[in-house]
């Protein structure tokens, strides 16, 4: 069986590595490691099948506890950038329609027409009035009255 232990690493590398190739996050990268390790291991005459294990589940723990905290904070720098109408948070424009929580009205930004709630579900914000974006509630812009014209 020790023979052909490095056709089993081989196989199981491989195929961690598919699995990796196949998602989006990091999910069987840390066997990949500890099977390769394991591979170079099964190469040496003379070593046991037992410590092939071993050696595959602790570097295998190893890389997950030591590679993981590098790419969080790796990840955590990384700026996220915000796409489609999740763009209009902050931006300004003005109320084409009136705006009551109960009757959505209108508002144009970037010359561009949206529908639009008020922040505050009390409030009516009147046609012509400044608004700024304050977030997105499913295909609605969720404003606030910031001036009237």
């Amino acid at each position: 069986m020790e023979a052909y232990m490095w056709v089993i690493w081989l196989a199981l590398l491989v195929i961690m590595v598919i699995i990796e190739a196949s998602g989006p996050a990091l999910i069987s990268i840390w066997f990949a490691v500890g099977a390769l390790v394991s591979l170079i291991v099964s190469l040496i005459p003379e070593v046991a099948w037992w410590i092939e294990v071993i050696v595959f589940v602790v570097v295998s723990v190893a890389t997950a506890l030591g590679i993981r905290p590098i790419l969080r904070k790796y990840k955590s720098k990384q700026e996220v950038v915000k796409t489609n109408v999740d763009s209009f948070v902050g931006k300004s424009g003005y109320v084409i329609e009136d705006i009551t929580y109960l009757k959505p009205g209108a508002v144009k930004i970037n010359d561009v027409s949206w529908t639009a709630i008020p922040l505050n579900k009390k409030e009516t914000i009147l046609e012509n009035c400044i608004i700024e974006v304050v977030a997105v509630s499913g295909n609605k812009l969720v404003v606030k009255k910031v001036e009237e014209k």
